[in-house]
């Protein structure tokens, strides 16, 4: 009988020591695991950052690399090389057609050289769009000078070039490419 009352009695002190640890140890176990996940937010947060930061110095180095002329390294491509092999994969990558690039005589200005073409491509407005959104991400610094866009088939109907979504256009533009000494 006695062991009955000293079971009961221990389960009794287990029971209020339980509860004495679930109304004083948990709540405090519980703001520090809220605690921990703040920080565990601002951390990732953070790294995330590094990687953006990261990834825009790896760009900014390779501009430096791909547009300026740096002591010890040798740049396997020339600016004409490069450029040409950027705008056919662009122009392929839009399902564009490359009708021509002619390279025009550059200028050199002090330490910059300017590098200008005339380009001609064909078909949609809206891929044209994306092609320049490609120069403006390109590790070469290209910039679009001007450009010029017909419709393809002008000798059409109007009524039926209305009812075409995606009229194919030409598009010359001029590019200019540029290297630092």
């Amino acid at each position: 009988m006695w062991k009955a009352k000293a079971l009961l009695a221990y389960v009794g002190i287990a029971a209020l020591g339980s509860i004495a640890m679930d109304r004083w140890y948990m709540p405090k176990l519980h703001s520090e695991i809220l605690q921990v996940e703040a920080e565990k937010l601002v951390v990732a947060n953070q790294l995330t950052t590094a990687r953006i930061i990261q990834e825009n110095l790896h760009h900014v180095r390779d501009l430096v690399f791909q547009n300026m002329e740096v002591r010890g390294y040798v740049d396997s491509l020339g600016v004409e090389t490069s450029l040409f092999h950027f705008l056919t994969e662009s122009v392929q990558d839009l399902k564009l057609t490359l009708i021509g690039v002619k390279p025009i005589p550059p200028r050199i200005e002090g330490r910059l050289t300017t590098f200008p073409y005339e380009v001609e491509v064909e078909g949609d407005f809206f891929k044209f769009g994306e092609l320049c959104s490609k120069f403006e991400n390109s590790r070469r610094i290209i910039s679009l000078k001007d450009f010029e866009v017909d419709l393809v088939n002008a000798s059409e109907n109007i009524d039926e070039r209305l009812k075409s979504k995606n009229q194919p256009v030409k598009i010359k533009m001029t590019l200019e490419a540029y290297w630092v000494k």
